[in-house]
């Protein structure tokens, strides 16, 4: 019981901690440093928790390598997209690479097709419906939180 909980604790801590983030982005397109500093400090403190407790040591290389692929792509596409998307998403991605990186560091294409694709179907769906066009701008933040809870959530249930 307490290794299943330990194992839900990072995802649980995205999950409440992000939750706020995300509605900040909704409705004001940005993310707040304070906000992502909180997130990704938790994270760090509760995944030195676990590996303290249950000697997991070895995620935290993977998770590295991760944070840096991810980050990497979104700090590319930021200076490509001339703020098309904000530098806020570029630093959110810090904790989310961390978490999809502590579940499922093999994941992490998995989590950018479902982050961009969410996106892009949203957009889609707006455009059709008359909500949107070309000049219309979206959060970003929401679609990568719901991308890391997917993939997180599917590493966690497949074992």
């Amino acid at each position: 019981m307490i290794g299943f909980l330990l194992t839900i604790f990072p995802i649980a801590v995205f999950t409440i901690f992000g939750f706020k983030s995300i509605v900040v982005d909704f409705r004001e397109h940005r993310l707040p440093n304070e906000l992502t500093i909180k997130l990704a400090l938790y994270l760090i403190g509760t995944q030195i928790l676990i590996s303290l407790i249950l000697s997991e040591w070895s995620r935290w290389l993977p998770m590295t390598q991760t944070v840096l692929r991810i980050c990497g792509i979104y700090f590319i596409l930021y200076v490509l997209s001339k703020n098309s998307l904000g530098f806020g998403d570029v630093k959110f991605a810090i904790p989310c690479a961390m978490t999809i990186g502590w579940y499922s560091p093999g994941l992490w294409l998995n989590y950018l097709w479902i982050t961009f694709g969410g996106a892009a179907l949203s957009v889609v769906i707006l455009w059709l419906v008359g909500r949107a066009n070309r000049s219309s701008s979206i959060a970003f933040g929401p679609y990568m939180y719901l991308g890391v809870i997917i993939v997180a959530t599917l590493a966690v249930l497949s074992g």
